[in-house]
C-alpha cells in the first residue's frame, strides 16, 4: 500500500464524517478523495477534504472544527468566503477542510448563489455515490463527475496520476455541461467554462516559474 499521507487523510475523514452525520448534515466529498478511493488507495499526500454542504449548516459545521482545533483560512479565502460562497479552514495537524456551500432542491439539484445570481449542479452530477478509502465509507459525487473535473484542470501536474488511473478503470467524463450559470434570469454558462480556462493558464504559467498550480497555495 502507498502510504503517502494516507493516516492523517484517514483521521481526518473520520472526525468529518461523524460530525455530518451526528448533525444530519447532507454533503458530497469532490475532488481527488474520490480519485482515490476509485483506486483503492491514495495516490498523491492529500492537501485537503473538499466538499459541498448546505448553507444551513455552514455555522454549525464550522463552530464544531473550530472546537477540534480548526481555524479560518486567510489571504484570498477571506475574499472567497464573503463573496463565493467558499470557505477553507486549517488545522495543524489535521487536513484542510474546503466546502462550497449552498442549498439542496427538492429535484436533488444544487445551488450556490440563487436563483438570479448564481449557478446551478444539476442532480445526476451529485447523485449520491457511496465510497470505502481504506476502511472508512464516505458520500461523494459520482465518479463520472470528478473524472470531469480532473479532465478540465489536466494541465495540473498532480492531475496526471489521476488521468492515469480514471483511464485504467475506465472512467469518463460527462460529455455534456451540467453546471448552469444564471445572472438575473439570463443563463451565461460560458462564464464557468471561461474562467476554468483562465485558471488552466494561469496554473501553467506559474508552474513553468516553479511555483505550484493553484494560484492559492
Amino acid at each position: 500500500m502507498n502510504e503517502y499521507n494516507s493516516k492523517v487523510v484517514i483521521s481526518t475523514l473520520q472526525q468529518l464524517i461523524k460530525i455530518l452525520e451526528t448533525h444530519r448534515m447532507r454533503y458530497r466529498f469532490l475532488g481527488s478523495l474520490i480519485v482515490a478511493a476509485i483506486n483503492g488507495e491514495l495516490h498523491r499526500n492529500l492537501g485537503d477534504l473538499d466538499m459541498i454542504i448546505d448553507s444551513k449548516d455552514r455555522d454549525i459545521l464550522y463552530n464544531v472544527l473550530k472546537k477540534l482545533g480548526y481555524k479560518q483560512a486567510g489571504g484570498m479565502f477571506a475574499f472567497a468566503r464573503k463573496y463565493l460562497s467558499l470557505d477553507q479552514i486549517a488545522h495543524s495537524t489535521l487536513l484542510d477542510v474546503g466546502f462550497f456551500c449552498g442549498t439542496w432542491q427538492p429535484d436533488g439539484s444544487f445551488i450556490i448563489g440563487n436563483k438570479r445570481v448564481g449557478l446551478c449542479i444539476e442532480a445526476y452530477a451529485i447523485k449520491e455515490t457511496r465510497y470505502v478509502l481504506h476502511g472508512v465509507e464516505f458520500i461523494g459525487i459520482p465518479a463520472r463527475t470528478a473524472a470531469t473535473g480532473i479532465h478540465a484542470s489536466k494541465t495540473n501536474p498532480k492531475r496526471q496520476k489521476e488521468l492515469l488511473i480514471l483511464k485504467e478503470k475506465s472512467i469518463e467524463p460527462f460529455p455534456n455541461n451540467y453546471i448552469d450559470v444564471r445572472l438575473f434570469g439570463f443563463k451565461m454558462d460560458w462564464i464557468y467554462h471561461f474562467w476554468q480556462k483562465v485558471l488552466n493558464i494561469i496554473g501553467a504559467i506559474r508552474v513553468k516559474m516553479g511555483l505550484a498550480f493553484d494560484p492559492w497555495r
